[in-house]
């Protein structure tokens, strides 16, 4: 199928992805009076269930002039098999996302030099998003993408992405990835930019590890997850971290989200500076069992009791029920 968006001829390629929202699929260009790569990606959905793809691609718009940010060439509507599609087109990233990196490197860890490269990277265009009062809300390996022959790392997928302050009309349920969501959104429905900086950390953790921060399967154990995330610490314990690493993760993933650290003070730190990452060994802290804790808290919170008390601990209606009423729940892990 070729089609014209904004000056811009393309014929459809094969599908590269899919998602909730629909399909990616490659394209080729043939307008070379236009300044756009011969090869891009295609992101589509059904025209009538295309309204968050046009609100990213208005996002994407405000985002043109930043290198950290996936490009969009356009929009347009075409009619394929008798069907009505919303066609967002995309820099491709022949490089894949980052959690395929991490993928292929067997899921143990990039070398130092990669993890400070995409982490400038990831911290810059995190920058940009924020100092124009926005925030992300879904940063995770996934939503990196690398670009071009040197990979260059850029996010990517901002579904869930909104101003800052701007009011929710919809007060419950959760936004973004579970594994990679901040305590305070978690407990309280909060998502400003400091939620952004815990996913990163989360992220860069992944990097130099290979391993995720919590080590619990999110698709089977989503209570187990949210009470960690929502009462837990992380456990930075790892023979990968370095001093810098580990303290530059801890500038990450504190607690209360006022003290953590922003982007720009992130790019000033040691980590990021230095040349070298020093391996060292520590010894693992005993970990915390949150099922544990619900176990004692039945005895005295009625509303703890009813929702333990379920065969299936009921995680939908966890997910999507109101902050305060969450966060009673949790409190009681």
């Amino acid at each position: 199928m070729t089609a014209i968006s904004d000056a811009v001829m393309w014929t459809r390629g094969k599908t590269i992805g899919r998602g909730s929202f629909g399909i990616v699929t490659l394209a080729t260009t043939t307008n070379s009076s236009v300044d756009i790569p011969s090869t891009i990606a295609i992101k589509s959905a059904l025209f009538s269930r295309s309204k968050s793809l046009q609100k990213e691609r208005e996002l994407l718009h405000e985002f043109q002039d930043c290198d950290q940010v996936i490009r969009c060439f356009g929009a347009d509507v075409t009619e394929e098999g008798g069907k009505m599609l919303y066609n967002m087109l995309l820099e491709y990233a022949s490089g894949g996302s980052l959690a395929d990196r991490i993928g292929q490197n067997s899921g143990q860890w990039l070398g130092d030099f990669e993890v400070k490269q995409y982490a400038k990277s990831i911290l810059l265009g995190l920058s940009d998003i924020h100092g124009r009062g926005f925030v992300h809300l879904d940063i995770k390996p996934d939503n990196i993408l690398l670009v071009g022959t040197e990979k260059v790392a850029k996010i990517a997928d901002f579904g869930f992405a909104k101003k800052v302050g701007k009011s929710q009309k919809r007060k419950r349920g959760l936004k973004g990835t579970r594994m990679y969501m901040a305590p305070e959104s978690v407990l309280d429905n909060e998502y400003g930019p400091e939620a952004d900086i815990w996913a990163f950390g989360c992220t860069v953790f992944e990097m130099i590890t290979g391993k995720t921060v919590w080590d619990c399967s999110e698709a089977d154990d989503i209570v187990y997850l949210l009470c960690k995330i929502g009462m837990g610490s992380p456990d930075l314990q790892n023979e990968r971290l370095s001093k810098e690493a580990e303290d530059f993760l801890k500038k990450c993933l504190v607690k209360e989200p006022r003290s953590r650290w922003t982007a720009d003070m992130l790019l000033k730190h040691p980590f990021l500076l230095s040349d070298n990452v020093v391996v060292r060994e520590q010894t693992r802290k005993k970990e915390l069992n949150p099922l544990l804790f619900i176990e004692i808290a039945r005895e005295s919170d009625p509303l703890t009791d009813d929702f333990c008390n379920s065969t299936k601990l009921k995680p939908m209606k966890l997910l999507n029920c109101r902050s305060n009423k969450r966060r009673k729940l949790l409190e009681g892990c």
